[in-house]
């Protein structure tokens, strides 16, 4: 995703969790850009907070302590015509309550509206885990990824030597 984000972009967390993918957002769309990142636990946010503070990114982060399906819904999401990258990273808060985990329902909502927030040659990353917790999940998001029309290119990455191991789904907006 770096590699894929200019200065100025703008991009999306749908699952801020430790803060990890919304500093390398933050970092990698720059002063200019803006990073939105979403997570319905406190304690995530917290965290991405403080992350991003110690690395001074945190201007470039609107922090929303709402669940990803809600991302369609913010105004100024809606407008900006300038998101070049949407990351998930579905599952579990590392270190946190492991009860607490992304829904198949909600997490396909947010791919809903995350097809219509990307701008035409964004590119969308799904990291998703085979742990009994997110295989529906993770079933439910590869069928729905499969189905996107000619306007994506969806690539599959997994590691075949180790024992279900998470693995990626990019899609790329072509138009």
């Amino acid at each position: 995703m770096a590699e894929h984000l200019r200065m100025g972009d703008s991009a999306v967390d749908a699952t801020a969790g430790t803060g990890a993918d919304t500093c390398l957002l933050a970092r990698s769309v720059g002063a200019c850009g803006k990073v939105y990142s979403f997570d319905v636990q406190k304690e995530a946010l917290k965290e991405t907070e403080q992350r991003l503070s110690a690395e001074g990114l945190r201007d470039r982060v609107l922090l929303f302590h709402k669940g990803h399906e809600t991302m369609g819904s913010i105004p100024e999401l809606r407008q900006d015509s300038k998101i070049m990258g949407i990351m998930f990273n579905l599952g579990y808060l590392p270190h946190g309550d492991k009860e607490i985990v992304t829904k198949t329902d909600t997490t396909l909502a947010a791919l809903e509206s995350s097809v219509t927030l990307l701008a035409p040659k964004g590119l969308m990353t799904l990291c998703l885990y085979r742990h009994l917790a997110g295989l529906e999940e993770s079933m439910a998001v590869e069928k729905w990824c499969a189905q996107l029309g000619a306007g994506f290119n969806v690539h599959k990455l997994e590691t075949i030597n180790k024992n279900n191991p998470p693995y990626l789904i990019l899609a790329e907006k072509t138009k």
